[in-house]
């Protein structure tokens, strides 16, 4: 942690209060909790679909403080990291309160994801392996994590994640994530809510599909080691020239005031009409070029202001 005396204490480069750091620092809280009262707060803050319906419906948000206690907190490392890695990106791109809001969002509907699977599976007669138990725990904040994920491919679909030691596109990072859970939970030995994982996902797209306005910036900010990604996007890009304004358009009236000037100057047939007629249109107090810059035929002249002024200054001689 750091200090700086203008901004307060900080911690990883954010303010103690920045998302991302009250997130980290509620788990590790709960996490220190856990070491002191652990099967108790899992008993009556982890996620158990049996106790939901029965009344406890808090548990689908408070699940997501609690990790597995070990004597590495690996599950609780696993988790913040990757949230601290992901918001790090999404944060600029939708906001503190967004992020908030998708975070939490994402647990809460992972939790009730895990909460309808196991319903489903208890109407259907409690065998389906895929589906959850009524009283099987679900504890982690992995469920936020994968919709923070979803939205992470959104934004930058070709960047590379490590999954496990695999490198894959951010846009296929849940759906492979996922199948690898499954496999896990059927032929290993890992308890893995993959149901949970599902919900995550499932719940930042559906809030990124009702409101598109808010989770869909139209500018993305460039993401530091992607330029290798679309090298024929990058190409297209590169080649392409900017569009320029034409000069016109900006002084297109001053032009056309300056044509009609010099029509009817030309049309005069001696000096002191040209005179006569020029003398009402001078500008005061104009910078005007030197005699021998003055051209009708330069575009510069034709669309400055003093044109008349320097006509007279010609037609005295």
């Amino acid at each position: 942690m750091s200090r700086n005396r203008s901004q307060g204490p900080s911690l990883f480069g954010n303010p103690i209060l920045h998302p991302l750091n009250v997130i980290l620092i509620l788990n590790c809280f709960v996490f220190f909790l856990q070491y002191f009262a652990n099967q108790q707060l899992i008993f009556r803050f982890g996620l158990t679909p049996d106790f939901v319906l029965s009344g406890e419906v808090w548990q689908v948000f408070t699940y997501g403080f609690l990790h597995a206690v070990d004597l590495i907190p690996f599950h609780l490392l696993v988790n913040m990291y990757g949230m601290y890695m992901l918001g790090s990106n999404i944060i600029p791109i939708i906001g503190k309160s967004k992020f908030t809001i998708l975070y939490f969002a994402s647990q809460i509907g992972a939790g009730i994801f895990v909460v309808l699977s196991a319903y489903l599976n208890l109407m259907l007669g409690g065998g389906i392996p895929v589906l959850e138990s009524m009283t099987t725990q679900t504890i982690g904040a992995s469920g936020a994590l994968f919709g923070l994920l979803a939205l992470f491919g959104l934004f930058y679909p070709n960047a590379e994640l490590l999954l496990f030691i695999f490198p894959v596109k951010a846009k296929n990072a849940v759906w492979v994530s996922l199948i690898i859970g499954y496999l896990i939970s059927q032929f290993g030995n890992g308890a893995i809510s993959n149901t949970c994982h599902l919900g995550g996902a499932l719940t930042a797209l559906a809030l990124v599909k009702l409101f598109p306005k808010h989770f869909l910036p139209s500018t993305i900010p460039y993401l530091p080691g992607l330029e290798w990604e679309e090298p024929n996007q990058r190409e297209i890009q590169s080649q392409a020239k900017p569009k320029m304004t034409p000069v016109e358009d900006l002084f297109l009236d001053q032009k056309k005031f300056n044509e009609s000037v010099l029509k009817q100057i030309d049309s005069k047939k001696d000096v002191s009409s040209v005179i006569s007629y020029l003398e009402p249109l001078q500008v005061q107090n104009a910078n005007i070029c030197p005699p021998s810059t003055y051209n009708t035929e330069d575009p510069i002249c034709l669309r400055c202001e003093w044109l008349p002024n320097c006509a007279l200054r010609r037609a005295k001689g």
